[in-house]
């Protein structure tokens, strides 16, 4: 199994209906156990249903680790998520993630970027697209501090 991070930059995509999306999430979490979300990973055609996934939010703070899941599909091609470029016919590639955590960052307590660089200084924690690797032993370092949130 690999482990990926996909992010997630309201600046480029404002998610307007975050609080909404994540009230959602949560609580299909704890009533079945279950909740599904679909993201684009970039130009990635390399994560399979299984693979570990977290999602990091950048740009303005509070940034860092906001939700973690396990692919629930391969790597397909779906509508794009910027409005301009889906009018205009692109398509982007998309995984749909079976999520096991998700965390409101304007009311919890997220795994902060700060957090991240001390897991790793070595470790690109602001990617500039979605599907980026993560080597297997940044993601024990951070499967493991993860689990403390």
């Amino acid at each position: 199994m690999n482990t990926w991070l996909f992010i997630w930059n309201p600046k480029l995509y404002a998610w307007d209906g975050w609080l909404d999306s994540c009230t959602e999430l949560k609580s299909d979490l704890e009533q079945c156990g279950l909740a599904y979300l679909k993201w684009t990973c970039g130009v990635n055609k390399s994560i399979h249903t299984g693979d570990r996934i977290f999602l990091i939010r950048l740009g303005e703070e509070p940034r860092g680790i906001v939700a973690s899941g396990h692919a629930a599909s391969d790597v397909f091609e779906g509508i794009h998520w910027d409005l301009s470029k889906r009018k205009a016919g692109q398509k982007a590639r998309r995984v749909y993630i079976k999520l096991d955590k998700i965390i409101d960052y304007k009311s919890g307590q997220i795994l902060t970027y700060a957090e991240l660089e001390k897991l790793s200084a070595q470790y690109c924690w602001s990617p500039r697209c979605s599907g980026v690797s993560i080597p297997k032993n940044v993601a024990d370092a951070l499967e493991q501090k993860w689990v403390e949130y």
